[in-house]
């Protein structure tokens, strides 16, 4: 007697395969996700510092209006003693230091950003004779490190 033969499949490595596939997918998956969400705290954090500069830069803006109109207002009253005066007005402003002696004078002030930085501003004054160029010149506008960074480059490598 013959017997049939039924046609053998392999079932074992097709089930090896599929669960091979999906725990790559998985795999995969789950390191987009946590990419994506990285990327997304990341553009968060810079999306804060850009609003945060912006608004320490418009009251620089606000200051150097009011800078603007104090040197204007004592060129107009007091030409002879413009320097003076500017001094005296620029004591009224928060922050605001004139340094009137050097060549050329200058203002400077700064706004905070956050914690870590602040938005420095310089200014290097026209003289009196040179006004047809403007009061001023703007010759810093820069972020600046807050506080001054102290690394600890010690190595405690043996330790009794």
């Amino acid at each position: 007697m013959k017997k049939t033969s039924s046609p053998i499949t392999n079932i074992g490595s097709v089930s090896l395969l599929m669960i091979f596939i999906v725990l790559c997918l998985a795999v995969f998956s789950t390191l987009s996700l946590s990419g994506s969400l990285s990327e997304y705290r990341y553009s968060q954090k810079i999306a804060q510092h850009h609003a945060d500069y912006y608004n320490a830069s418009a009251s620089a803006s606000r200051i150097l209006r009011e800078i603007d109109q104090i040197l204007h207002l004592s060129y107009d009253e007091q030409t002879e003693q413009y320097y003076d005066t500017i001094e005296k007005q620029l004591a009224l402003l928060d922050g605001v230091e004139a340094d009137l002696i050097s060549e050329p004078p200058s203002i400077t002030y700064k706004i905070p950003i956050d914690d870590s930085q602040s938005l420095r501003i310089m200014l290097a004054l026209n003289a009196p004779d040179e006004l047809k160029k403007g009061y001023y010149r703007i010759t810093a506008w820069q972020e600046i490190p807050s506080s001054e960074w102290n690394g600890d480059d010690s190595l405690n490598l043996m330790t009794f």
